[in-house]
């Protein structure tokens, strides 16, 4: 075998064969169980001790592991016994290390050499994803819809609740109850942690309270607004004259202080005490019963902000054995992502959705699906050229309550005869819409949290992360192959002049698609889709961070609009450029290898232009963010806008049209817009197909 053998292994071999530690220790002839006690206490276990060991369980599980452990893994990583892939991994250094045999060989051909780097480098990519099993889980939808409370009964992660009736272990009650993302991670023990708020931005939310019970109007979210009363102890307290109201604290605070709000503003800042809520981890003590139930203690106080030593949280991190978790055949982690009120476009959710590891799970009602919000995320993707639908990174999962699946009606008009109809009817009807709506299918699922199977719906997620592995498996499994027929059927000369007819057709193509067409989409226009629909307290927050909100960030919206622009510009260019790479193909059909060379540059190709596309984003939002910044009389005007009175999404989409459109230093930024795109477009694009492709001096010497 060579190496040691992780005694985890070897413990579940034994567990697995029924074997228990004092009849272990007879097969081994040692003198009492405390010796295989210690032994598998260890991390890992010598190779003579670890054959020993599984030849004394004498079962096919542990025959199955000395065969593993035996095997020679010289270059790529060898996996953990039990990976989903290890078999096809296995093949994959195979042929890893049949073509560097080959190269010593006297078979081999200097000619091959671009082949042969072009597999190896193909074979280890997709082997290195294969290789690894964390993935995330990110979950999206509106306020309200039921996804932390979904996503708790799928995890497992459940703590008994009132008359012993389980309950999620985090704060889930109809919606406006989570201040913030909460992301959850396998670890050794349980813990949490907070990254807290900054106090400069505690202070801008505390002036919006004050601002919005001032003046009856505006404000920040329920949950965030309850956090920061239960922090300054200035909760709502029912009026005993009229027991359909209540007092607000923070009302009687501004009519003592005369109506000035900075001093009533401080003055809750100060009973936050802010300074004393400086802890930002806390780990599970070792004498702690329920670790759940601790969790569940600990993260509810935090989030509703009645922990004395916590503040406001940005973000929370919780952190849970692994063993705490419904089991999967990967490493999970699951973010539960803040809930949808308003505007989608959002850095955080498309920062989610282009992660080629993470499977975004839409999150909707039963009765709207597909839902708004998932229906316009579906639209950006689209719009935006992301390949997370493409990608298989997307599924819908629509939260029916109740007997809502009972009362759709099928084509007869009747009601379906139980569930299972009901859903499969809402499915069609999804599919229907994403057909209207010009977007993509993407899969359905349906989990009602009072009386569905969560492992049912659970094993379907799984089965959604092979499908997204699914492209890298075949990609292993068709370089294996084609490493194969290199090795045992080559014609170097006939690849080679495929490489020089490729390198030739490229360098026409460089000519023929070096100038990017005009723009198509002004950048800002992204930004007024979402100041005409989104509320108005958003748009009011956003201004008075100058575009730096995380729930409304209009830098990020601009940059959108750039991607979506340089979408437009290029798709044709892409399209005739793949259109030219299939010609070849066919061109090529007698060498299996040089059409390998074709095929690999079109899938190169899409990720050139997903990486292309990412670029057009950043540099559309940096290059015009350092204009706004400067422009103080902009903010100004804007922000004197709010609660003055009706038509205020469109008055600011006027006056930011207008900005964009009439201030003349922005012809420069539109300038550098431009030729950055063209760097851009040169560097990550052409030139790659162009190193892609070429052929050295030398090579061509030969």
């Amino acid at each position: 075998m060579g190496m040691g053998i992780p005694t985890t292994v070897l413990r579940k071999a034994r567990e697995e064969a029924g074997i228990k530690q004092g009849d272990m220790a007879a097969r081994l002839g040692v003198s009492s169980n405390s010796v295989v006690s210690r032994l598998e206490r260890t991390d890992s276990t010598d190779e003579a001790m670890a054959r020993r060991y599984l030849e004394a369980i004498d079962t096919d599980g542990s025959r199955a592991i000395l065969t593993f452990y035996s095997r020679d893994w010289s270059i790529s990583d060898r996996p953990a016994f039990g990976h989903p892939d290890q078999e096809l991994l296995w093949s994959a250094e195979q042929a890893l290390q049949e073509l560097t045999r080959f190269e010593g060989s006297e078979d081999y051909d200097a000619l091959l050499a671009a082949p042969i780097n072009l597999f190896r480098t193909n074979l280890l990519g997709a082997a290195e994803f294969l290789g690894k099993v964390e993935h995330s889980l990110a979950w999206i939808g509106s306020v309200g819809v039921g996804k932390t409370t979904a996503l708790s009964h799928l995890t497992n992660l459940m703590v008994p609740g009132p008359g012993d009736r389980p309950q999620p272990v985090f704060p889930a009650s109809g919606g406006r109850t989570t201040t913030s993302e909460v992301a959850i991670r396998t670890a050794p023990a349980f813990g949490i942690m907070v990254e807290p708020k900054p106090e400069d931005e505690v202070r801008l939310i505390v002036g919006e309270m004050v601002r919005a019970a001032a003046e009856g109007a505006g404000g920040v979210s329920t949950e965030i607004d309850r956090a920061i009363r239960n922090m300054a102890e200035l909760k709502r307290r029912k009026n005993p004259s009229d027991p359909r109201s209540f007092i607000d604290p923070i009302k009687e605070m501004i009519e003592a202080g005369g109506g000035d709000q900075d001093d009533v503003v401080q003055d809750i800042v100060n009973r936050m005490r802010l300074e004393q809520r400086t802890e930002t981890q806390m780990i599970l003590s070792e004498t702690t019963v329920n670790g759940l139930e601790w969790l569940s203690k600990n993260i509810t106080a935090i989030n509703f902000g009645q922990h004395a030593r916590f503040s406001l949280p940005q973000r929370v991190t919780v952190f849970v054995p692994e063993s705490a978790m419904r089991k999967s055949g990967y490493r999970l982690n699951v973010i539960d992502t803040k809930g949808i009120l308003g505007t989608t476009e959002r850095a955080d959710l498309m920062a989610h959705l282009a992660e080629p590891r993470t499977l975004s799970i839409l999150c909707c009602a039963f009765n709207d699906a597909p839902g708004t919000e998932a229906l316009k995320i579906a639209k950006t993707l689209q719009e935006l050229r992301l390949d997370a639908v493409e990608r298989q990174r997307v599924i819908l999962l629509a939260l029916p309550r109740g007997d809502e699946a009972l009362k759709v009606i099928t084509e007869d008009g009747e009601p379906p005869e139980d569930a299972a109809e009901g859903y499969a009817i809402r499915a069609m009807q999804v599919e229907d819409s994403l057909r209207e709506a010009g977007v993509p299918p993407i899969p359905v699922l349906f989990f009602n949290a009072m009386e569905e199977s969560a492992p049912d719906v659970w094993s379907a997620l799984c089965r959604q992360i092979d499908a997204m592995r699914s492209r890298q498996h075949e990609r292993l499994t068709r370089f294996v192959a084609l490493s194969h027929d290199l090795v045992s059927n080559t014609d170097a000369a006939r690849i080679q002049q495929a490489r020089i007819t490729l390198a030739e057709e490229v360098e026409r193509m460089v000519r023929d698609y070096r100038k990017l067409p005009n723009v198509i989409r002004p950048a800002h226009q992204r930004l007024l889709d979402e100041l005409q629909t989104s509320h108005a307290s958003s748009i009011a927050a956003a201004v008075a961070r100058r575009g730096n909100w995380d729930n409304f960030e209009m830098h990020f919206m601009i940059g959108s609009g750039v991607r979506a622009d340089a979408n437009l510009r290029t798709a044709e260019l892409f399209s005739r450029i793949n259109g030219r790479l299939d010609a070849l193909t066919g061109r090529f059909s007698n060498t299996r290898e040089a059409q390998a060379l074709v095929e690999t540059l079109a899938e190169e190709l899409s990720e050139w232009q997903q990486e292309f596309l990412a670029r057009a984003l950043t540099i559309g939002r940096n290059t015009f963010k350092p204009y706004l910044d400067k422009a103080e009389g902009f903010w100004s005007n804007l922000w004197a806008r709010y609660g003055q009175g009706s038509g205020y999404r469109d008055d600011i989409a006027a006056m930011v049209r207008e900005w964009f459109e009439e201030t003349p230093e922005l012809v420069e930024a539109r300038n550098k817009i431009d030729a950055r795109l063209t760097d851009a477009w040169d560097e990550l694009v052409l030139q790659q197909l162009v190193e892609a492709t070429r052929i050295s001096d030398d090579e061509v010497a030969l």
